[in-house]
This record gives C-alpha cells, sequence and structure tokens, in this order.
C-alpha cells in the first residue's frame, strides 16, 4: 500500500491522540535509513526518540530477537518470569552508581510509566508527597506525567483537573532568557510560597 492509501486507513482506524509527526509510512529500514511505502530513502534522526542507538536491524539484535521468539515470546513477568528478565535487570543495576541493596531494575512499558514509578518510589523513600518540575518539559502523557508536563498544548488541554502536589520553576534556558541562577531563585521561592523543603519527595529533570 501506498503512503496516501495508508495514511486514508490511519484516519479512519486510528485514534486522533496517536499524532504521527510525518506523512510517510515506514516499510523497511536499516542503520540510519528508512524506505517508505512509496519507496523514498529516509535518514533517520529519531531513532524511536532516542531508543535505537545502534540503527535499525543491527544483525545481533535480529539474532538476539528471533533466537528470544523461538523459546519463549511473552509471558507477563508477574505471572511467570524468564531469565532474560533477570539477566537485563542484573546488568542495567550494575551499570549504575547506586552501590548496596537498593541496587534494582524495574522494567516497565513506557517512559510515562517509569516517571510514575519513580514519584511512587521517591514518595514511599520519603514519605514526602511534593515533586517540583520546570516549564517546558515533557514527561509523558498519563494524569501523573501530564501533570508534571510544563506544556499545555498540545498534551494537557481539556484534560483537567490534575493530580496535586505537583510543582513547577522555570529551567534555565539562555534562549528564553532564563539563567541558572534564576531558575534557582524561583525553587527557592516556592520553596517559601508554595511547598516547604521538607515536603518535597523529588526534583524532576528532563
Amino acid at each position: 500500500m501506498s503512503n496516501e492509501q495508508l495514511d486514508v486507513l490511519k484516519h479512519k482506524y486510528v485514534a486522533k491522540g496517536a499524532v504521527t509527526a510525518t506523512p510517510q509510512f515506514a516499510d523497511t529500514a536499516l542503520n540510519a535509513e528508512i524506505w517508505d511505502a512509496d519507496g523514498n530513502r529516509w535518514i533517520d534522526f529519531a531513532g524511536g526518540i532516542g531508543v535505537l542507538n545502534l540503527g535499525h536491524r543491527h544483525p545481533k539484535i535480529v539474532a538476539a530477537v528471533k533466537a528470544q521468539l523461538d523459546k519463549v515470546m511473552h509471558t507477563a513477568a508477574s505471572v511467570i518470569s524468564y531469565a532474560p528478565y533477570v539477566q537485563l535487570s542484573q546488568k542495567l543495576a550494575e551499570m549504575t552508581p547506586v552501590r548496596g541493596p537498593e541496587r534494582k531494575t524495574l522494567l516497565v512499558n513506557s517512559g510515562a510509566e517509569a516517571v510514575e514509578n519513580a514519584i511512587k518510589i521517591a514518595r514511599a523513600a520519603t514519605g514526602r508527597s511534593g515533586v517540583i518540575t520546570f516549564d517546558g518539559a515533557f514527561h509523558g502523557r498519563t494524569m501523573m506525567t501530564l501533570a508534571m508536563t510544563g506544556k499545555v498544548l498540545p498534551y494537557k488541554n481539556d484534560f483537567g483537573p490534575m493530580p496535586g502536589d505537583i510543582f513547577r520553576a522555570p529551567y534555565p534556558n539562555p534562549i528564553h532568557g532564563i539563567s541558572e541562577e534564576q531558575s534557582l531563585n524561583a525553587i527557592r521561592t516556592l520553596f517559601k510560597t508554595d511547598i516547604a523543603p521538607h515536603r518535597t519527595a523529588a526534583i524532576v529533570i528532563e
């Protein structure tokens, strides 16, 4: 099918919330290149939004995926786990600077789920509830991460009310005329006017 034909189907059957930045449809890909449904060749600067660090169809990754599919496709690790889950968790934990019994891994489905779990962990560990985020940041499309996101359009317009105990400061960005000192002063002001430091569980920076 052509890009145009696929676009017709997308508008007919895919929810409007699943927005795509480009009108093309990927057909095949290799390394840093994508060929669309019309045969046009593109350089992929997005990399699945930063998750294809080795490019498309790296032979070692393809071989590992095929080998796993020949054994187990999916079980839901909450029902019965399997070796690669534990082995990957070990490798990720060993790469972090954390030491001791707290060095553990949680594998989740998306960035939003990771951020929400990080907030839950911070709140449980500190006994505090406040979260500080920054203007312009994007944290996800779930309700908690929407509350943390510092952009109304296109993400959080008409979806309120949002979860509480989320506070925002300007992010230091010379393009927007915000210095590091101004951002730090804004956090100091938050601590005086909106949330006491002893109630702050986490400061989340995108």
